[in-house]
């Protein structure tokens, strides 16, 4: 196993490789497996801790955590069976944005979602939006939690948030080899990769599952993403995704 599974996000722990959430709730990137996923996970709390179990037994260390479905429960059956066990978590996307249940895990960074966060920047532009970004973020950090924003548009969403002195620590952003939901993906990378007042953590790096983990992480490992999370269908897909995701990070 490797040696190390953590990195540090504002001197607090954070683990390399998380379990992503993404196909158990059955998230649009997956096409027509969408809704087979979500039927065989989001409520089964049994189905979800098969694919959890199988990430921390290769060093996965955590869950990125949305909090609906069962994904709360089995996140926090993970945190009581293993005390290295850490949570980082997204909000929901609407009026109750799932702040309490996610502190309730012990979540140690909270990701506005990027319904919220890209709106500054995209057609739907409005003082309310921008208005609820920063009071969420502020909420967050109030709780004594790293402030993160997750986004779906990462060059314009991060450039306003620099722009606009935006309070954040850490953001969430698509990162693959493919360029999926990247935008321009060279523009992106050099943001990543010259920024140091953001850290990032790596979402849809296997590009909803159209990527070999050795050509993923490869990739990865060349740019200033510092932790990822995977989402996983089956354990052993689980088990050789996190190993290989482990020792790129640890370049």
């Amino acid at each position: 196993m490797a040696e190390r599974l953590y990195c540090k996000i504002e001197g607090t722990d954070i683990p390399l490789v998380s379990t992503g959430v993404s196909p158990f709730a059955g998230a649009d990137q997956f096409g027509k497996m969408a809704p087979i996923y979500r039927k065989k996970f989001l409520f089964k709390v049994d189905a979800m801790l098969k694919i959890m179990e199988a990430c921390y037994e290769a060093g996965g260390r955590g869950t990125g955590v949305i909090p609906f479905g069962k994904i709360n429960k089995a996140s926090k059956i993970m945190k009581e069976t293993y005390n290295d066990y850490v949570i980082t978590g997204s909000t929901l996307p609407g009026p109750n944005p799932g702040i309490e249940e996610l502190i309730e895990l012990e979540a140690k960074i909270i990701y506005v979602h990027g319904s919220i966060s890209d709106s500054k920047v995209h057609g739907s532009i409005s003082d309310s939006k921008n208005e609820r970004l920063t009071k969420l973020l502020d909420e967050i950090s109030s709780r004594g939690i790293i402030p993160g924003i997750a986004t779906h548009n990462p060059i314009s969403t991060i450039q306003f948030a620099i722009e606009k002195n935006i309070k954040v620590k850490s953001f969430l952003i698509p990162f693959n080899i493919k360029g999926m939901m990247m935008g321009v993906q060279r523009k992106l990378e050099d943001i990543v990769d010259n920024c140091n007042q953001f850290s990032f953590m790596g979402m849809k790096t296997l590009a909803a599952g159209k990527l070999e983990p050795q050509k993923a992480y490869d990739y990865i490992s060349k740019h200033n993403i510092h932790a990822v999370v995977i989402g996983m269908v089956e354990a052993e897909e689980a088990k050789i995704a996190t190993e290989i995701a482990l020792k790129a990070l640890q370049k």
